[in-house]
C-alpha cells in the first residue's frame, strides 16, 4: 500500500483523533462491531468521516492513558481468545464482505482475485501467490506454490486484529489488587487492518 502515514493527536482531556489519507474508514467500522458484538477491549468511537477537500479520513475516539505493552502476555491471550468467540461468515476479507486492507493483498483496483474477499482459504493462498508473482520470480512462486498447498490449509476463520503488535497494545494502571500487585488494564488500538482471516494470521505477523 503506498506510504500515507497517519497522525494520531489527543484533544482535550477526553479526546484523540486519527487522521490520514492511508486510513481506510473501515477501522471506526471495525472497532464499533466490536464493541457491538464482543467483549474485546477497544477504543470507543464517537464519529468518523472523510474531509472532501483533501480525502484525509478522520476518527475520533475516546483518549487512552497509559503505554505500550511490554509485558503481561496473558491479557493479550485472553483478549485474543475471547476475539475468537465471534461466530465466523462464509467468507475470508473485511467486514461486510469487503477486499482486504493488509499490503499483502493491496491492488491498485482492488482486484478480487487478489485483494479479496474470498470464498474460502484455497482462494486466499491463490490471492497471495498472484500478488507475489508481480514481483518475484516464476521459480521462486513454484517453489513457494508447492509450500502454500502443503501448509495453509484447513485453518479455521476468526477475526483478525491483522497487526498485533507491542506498539498497539496500550496498558493501563487501574487502582490496585493488593499493595504489590497493580490491577492492569489493556486495549487493543488500531483496528485499520482487521478482518476474518485464517487463524494463524495474527500469530504470523506478530513474529515477522
Amino acid at each position: 500500500m503506498p506510504d500515507n502515514p497517519a497522525k494520531v493527536v489527543r484533544v482535550k482531556e477526553h479526546f484523540a483523533v486519527k487522521f490520514g489519507n492511508g486510513i481506510p474508514p473501515s477501522e471506526a467500522e471495525n472497532m464499533k462491531f466490536l464493541a457491538a458484538n464482543s467483549n474485546v477491549p477497544v477504543p470507543k468511537v464517537y464519529t468518523a468521516f472523510i474531509e472532501p477537500e483533501t480525502n484525509r479520513t478522520f476518527i475520533i475516539m475516546e483518549y487512552l492513558p497509559g503505554d505500550n505493552l511490554q509485558k503481561l502476555h496473558h491479557l493479550v491471550r485472553n483478549a485474543i481468545i475471547e476475539l475468537r468467540k465471534i461466530p465466523p461468515p462464509n467468507y475470508l476479507g473485511t467486514l461486510n464482505r469487503q477486499p482486504y486492507h493488509d499490503g499483502v493483498f493491496w491492488t491498485k483496483d482492488n482486484n478480487p482475485v487478489i485483494s479479496g474477499p474470498f470464498a474460502n482459504e484455497k482462494e486466499m493462498n491463490r490471492g497471495i501467490l498472484e500478488r507475489l508473482r508481480q514481483m518475484e520470480s516464476p521459480q521462486y512462486i513454484r517453489l513457494l506454490k508447492e509450500m502454500v498447498d502443503r501448509t495453509l490449509h484447513d485453518h479455521r476463520t476468526v477475526f483478525t486484529h491483522g497487526d498485533l503488535q507491542p506498539k498497539n497494545i496500550m496498558v493501563e494502571g487501574a487502582g490496585s489488587r493488593t499493595d504489590v500487585v497493580p490491577d492492569i488494564k489493556i486495549t487493543l488500538i488500531d483496528w485499520e487492518l482487521s478482518g476474518w482471516y485464517p487463524e494463524y494470521w495474527d500469530f504470523c505477523n506478530a513474529t515477522t
